[in-house]
């Protein structure tokens, strides 16, 4: 059975392009502080003083003078020949410190919970492994239904089937795309392009019985830092107990929380014109 999306869109395969920030609304030095020190984060490759002065709408000699400050810590490190700011080492290092401490289960699961207790079915964090271009169920919160569906957890499962799969595999750059049809003996399938073609558009997918017999799947893409997919979040139904009418709440919830949990990860969506 072809899998069905529809709703929210998102932008797949591409560098997230640096959207307005806001001036901070606290005009204290550490908030300004802090607000220099994101824009510096956010910008991937480096930055200039006079973007973040446009940005964050401060003086660059206040810009100039913050972006000192954070060197002085090795929060921010400049290099002389662009002459550009980035991410400094000690930051670096900070980062790598919570990054070890909170992994990606730990920061999805409250957002998992929320997801239970918004629609009350169990709700699943489904992570891609690039090297076998293959998912692995990583998290999941059950609701208080005495019927619900269990899929495997931590094995590695294929991505062309289930909303958890597919809304993965759209977003996937083309040649990883073609990769994973080709090992599955689907290259060129007509059908099944246009339906990734509609995830991406939708920015969500909805299956019937594809993964699991008589189960409904709801999941959105998850993205990371540089913009790539790194997952999928969503519901699994009982095809039984599902209401139709409740598939675009199911889909809003999605996401909702996809998005929160991409935001989580360092991504910033593309803003629209």
């Amino acid at each position: 059975m072809s899998e069905v999306a529809s709703a929210a869109g998102s932008t797949a395969g591409s560098e997230p392009a640096a959207g307005p920030r806001r001036q901070p609304a606290d005009s204290g030095t550490v908030a300004r502080t802090v607000a220099v020190l994101r824009a510096v984060a956010e910008s991937g490759d480096g930055t200039q003083i006079k973007r973040i002065s446009a940005d964050l709408g401060l003086p660059a000699s206040t810009v100039h003078r913050l972006l000192d400050l954070l060197m002085r810590e090795g929060m921010v490190e400049r290099d002389e020949e662009a002459p550009t700011y980035r991410t400094g080492r000690e930051f670096l290092r900070l980062s790598s410190i919570v990054a070890s401490r909170h992994p990606l289960q730990a920061i999805a699961v409250p957002l998992l919970e929320q997801a239970v207790a918004s629609m009350n079915e169990t709700a699943y964090l489904c992570l891609y492994l690039p090297r076998e271009h293959r998912l692995t169920f990583a998290a999941h919160v059950e609701s208080t239904h005495p019927l619900g569906y269990r899929v495997r957890s931590h094995e590695p499962q294929t991505l062309l089937t289930g909303a958890s799969g597919r809304s993965i595999l759209a977003f996937l750059p083309p040649d990883e795309v073609n990769a994973v049809l080709a090992r599955e003996g689907l290259a060129g399938r007509l059908d099944l392009a246009q339906d990734l073609a509609l995830v991406r558009a939708r920015g969500h997918a909805v299956s019937f019985g594809q993964r699991i017999a008589g189960a409904v799947g709801i999941f959105a893409p998850v993205f990371g830092a540089g913009g790539r997919v790194t997952g999928s979040l969503g519901f699994t139904i009982p095809e039984q107990r599902f209401d139709p009418a409740r598939e675009a709440a199911f889909a809003h919830e999605a996401c909702r929380l996809a998005a929160e949990l991409s935001a989580g990860l360092g991504y910033r969506a593309r803003q629209s014109a």
